[in-house]
Protein backbone atom coordinates (compact mmCIF):
# COMPACT_ATOMS: atom_id res chain seq x y z
CA UNK A 1 0.00 0.00 0.00
CA UNK A 2 1.22 3.45 -0.91
CA UNK A 3 0.92 6.64 1.13
CA UNK A 4 -1.15 9.60 -0.03
CA UNK A 5 0.82 12.86 -0.39
CA UNK A 6 -0.95 16.08 0.55
CA UNK A 7 -0.39 19.36 -1.27
CA UNK A 8 1.64 20.89 1.58
CA UNK A 9 4.27 18.16 1.20
CA UNK A 10 4.48 18.87 -2.53
CA UNK A 11 4.86 22.58 -1.85
CA UNK A 12 7.60 22.13 0.75
CA UNK A 13 9.56 19.85 -1.59
CA UNK A 14 10.13 22.67 -4.08
CA UNK A 15 11.35 25.70 -2.17
CA UNK A 16 13.96 26.38 0.50
CA UNK A 17 12.55 25.55 3.96
CA UNK A 18 13.35 23.36 6.96
CA UNK A 19 11.28 20.42 5.67
CA UNK A 20 12.45 20.50 2.05
CA UNK A 21 14.85 17.54 2.24
CA UNK A 22 12.37 15.20 3.93
CA UNK A 23 9.63 16.22 1.46
CA UNK A 24 11.93 15.65 -1.54
CA UNK A 25 12.77 12.20 -0.17
CA UNK A 26 9.07 11.27 -0.07
CA UNK A 27 8.79 12.19 -3.76
CA UNK A 28 11.49 9.61 -4.54
CA UNK A 29 9.39 6.82 -3.04
CA UNK A 30 6.10 5.36 -4.26
CA UNK A 31 3.06 7.49 -3.44
CA UNK A 32 -0.44 8.44 -4.51
CA UNK A 33 -1.75 11.97 -4.87
CA UNK A 34 -4.52 13.54 -6.91
CA UNK A 35 -4.99 16.29 -9.44
CA UNK A 36 -6.48 18.62 -6.84
CA UNK A 37 -3.28 18.39 -4.75
CA UNK A 38 -1.21 19.33 -7.78
CA UNK A 39 -3.46 22.31 -8.47
CA UNK A 40 -3.34 23.41 -4.82
CA UNK A 41 0.44 23.05 -4.72
CA UNK A 42 0.87 24.96 -7.98
CA UNK A 43 -1.24 27.83 -6.68
CA UNK A 44 0.64 27.95 -3.36
CA UNK A 45 4.04 27.84 -5.07
CA UNK A 46 3.01 30.52 -7.56
CA UNK A 47 2.05 32.76 -4.64
CA UNK A 48 5.31 32.07 -2.78
CA UNK A 49 7.50 32.49 -5.87
CA UNK A 50 5.36 35.10 -7.61
CA UNK A 51 6.00 33.01 -10.71
CA UNK A 52 3.19 30.93 -12.26
CA UNK A 53 5.40 29.30 -14.89
CA UNK A 54 8.04 28.06 -12.44
CA UNK A 55 5.36 26.67 -10.14
CA UNK A 56 3.68 24.89 -13.04
CA UNK A 57 7.01 23.49 -14.20
CA UNK A 58 7.71 22.06 -10.77
CA UNK A 59 4.26 20.45 -10.61
CA UNK A 60 4.78 18.95 -14.07
CA UNK A 61 7.93 17.32 -12.72
CA UNK A 62 5.79 15.39 -10.22
CA UNK A 63 4.39 13.46 -13.19
CA UNK A 64 7.90 11.99 -13.63
CA UNK A 65 8.20 10.99 -9.96
CA UNK A 66 7.56 7.55 -8.55
CA UNK A 67 3.92 8.23 -7.79
CA UNK A 68 0.44 7.70 -9.09
CA UNK A 69 -1.60 10.82 -9.79
CA UNK A 70 -5.28 10.00 -9.50
CA UNK A 71 -8.05 11.84 -11.30
CA UNK A 72 -10.83 13.15 -9.09
CA UNK A 73 -14.02 11.71 -10.54
CA UNK A 74 -17.65 11.87 -9.46
CA UNK A 75 -17.26 8.80 -7.22
CA UNK A 76 -14.39 10.44 -5.32
CA UNK A 77 -16.34 13.66 -4.97
CA UNK A 78 -19.46 11.80 -3.80
CA UNK A 79 -17.39 9.88 -1.23
CA UNK A 80 -15.75 13.10 -0.03
CA UNK A 81 -19.12 14.57 0.99
CA UNK A 82 -19.23 12.05 3.87
CA UNK A 83 -16.33 13.80 5.61
CA UNK A 84 -17.39 17.44 5.47
CA UNK A 85 -18.30 17.42 9.15
CA UNK A 86 -14.58 17.59 10.07
CA UNK A 87 -12.72 18.39 6.83
CA UNK A 88 -12.81 21.15 4.22
CA UNK A 89 -13.99 20.02 0.81
CA UNK A 90 -10.40 19.95 -0.44
CA UNK A 91 -9.15 17.81 2.45
CA UNK A 92 -12.26 15.62 2.16
CA UNK A 93 -11.41 14.99 -1.52
CA UNK A 94 -7.86 14.04 -0.52
CA UNK A 95 -9.10 11.78 2.26
CA UNK A 96 -11.64 10.10 -0.05
CA UNK A 97 -8.87 9.60 -2.63
CA UNK A 98 -6.71 7.96 0.03
CA UNK A 99 -9.56 5.69 1.15
CA UNK A 100 -10.59 4.66 -2.35
CA UNK A 101 -6.98 3.85 -3.25
CA UNK A 102 -6.26 1.90 -0.04
CA UNK A 103 -3.47 4.24 1.01
CA UNK A 104 -1.39 3.18 3.98
CA UNK A 105 -1.21 6.69 5.44
CA UNK A 106 -1.62 10.36 4.61
CA UNK A 107 1.67 12.23 4.46
CA UNK A 108 0.84 15.78 5.48
CA UNK A 109 1.59 18.58 7.89
CA UNK A 110 -2.17 19.25 8.13
CA UNK A 111 -3.40 18.13 11.55
CA UNK A 112 -7.00 18.16 10.28
CA UNK A 113 -6.27 14.60 9.11
CA UNK A 114 -5.56 13.46 12.68
CA UNK A 115 -8.02 11.03 14.25
CA UNK A 116 -9.31 9.60 10.98
CA UNK A 117 -9.30 5.98 9.82
CA UNK A 118 -6.07 6.53 7.86
CA UNK A 119 -3.19 7.68 10.02
CA UNK A 120 -1.43 10.98 9.24
CA UNK A 121 2.35 10.99 9.15
CA UNK A 122 4.80 13.82 8.58
CA UNK A 123 7.66 13.24 6.14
Amino acid sequence: MKPFLDANVLVKAFFDNNEQDSCKKVLCEEFITNMVCLAEAQEALATILKNQEQAASWMKSVFKANGVIVDVDKNTLFESFKYLDHLTIWDAIHYATALLNNCSEIVSYDKDFDGLKIKRMEP
